[in-house]
């Protein structure tokens, strides 16, 4: 068995369903923004959130440090991994190396669905000084969209809003059929 990868844009359920999927085939699972923090709080002694390191670093910076972890993530052994939401427009990282960590399955969510998730607990900085959040929203997400059909081996297409061991059943479906 190959490593499961994770794609998709933000909230779409890459880390709920990759720890699921990864308790169904007794996997590790690692989420990539986790792996981002961690090495931060290694190299600086500070601990923060992805967003927070974005912030500090800028983008260009972030995209680098982003591209190196997920470059370690590279390994035989199988495991569930999650890309965070940038990692597969990251200019820094290729194609080829991307395919290199495992299967990749994009989660390919309903917008207005990933939209209502995302606001859930407020705006987040990435749209907060936006004059139309939603638009924001939108026009990121058809940027990644074509660098996600191009990445993925597999789409999960989402639809509703699924009980999450409901659409985990689903996709361990896909991937074995």
């Amino acid at each position: 068995m190959r490593s499961i990868v994770l794609i998709g844009i933000k909230h779409c359920g890459k880390s709920t369903l990759g720890k699921l999927l990864a308790r169904k085939y007794d996997l590790e699972f690692v989420d990539s923004d986790a792996e981002i923090e961690k090495q931060f709080y290694m190299d600086s002694g500070s601990r923060c959130s992805c967003r927070e390191i974005f912030k500090y670093l800028g983008e260009e910076k972030f995209r680098e440090f982003e591209a190196l972890i997920i470059r370690r993530l590279i390994s035989g052994t199988p495991r569930v991994i999650a890309l965070g939401g940038g990692a597969v427009s990251n200019a820094f990282l290729s194609f080829e190396a991307l395919k290199q960590l495992g299967r990749i399955v994009w989660l390919d969510i309903n917008e207005d669905i990933a939209y209502k998730r995302v606001i859930k607990n407020g705006l987040p900085p990435f749209l907060a000084d936006a004059a139309d959040p939603r638009q924001r929203f939108s026009e990121m997400n058809k940027k990644r969209r074509e660098d996600f059909a191009k990445a993925a081996d597999i789409t999960f297409s989402i639809t509703e809003e699924l009980d999450k061991k409901a659409a985990a059943d689903q996709l361990a479906l896909l991937l074995e059929g």
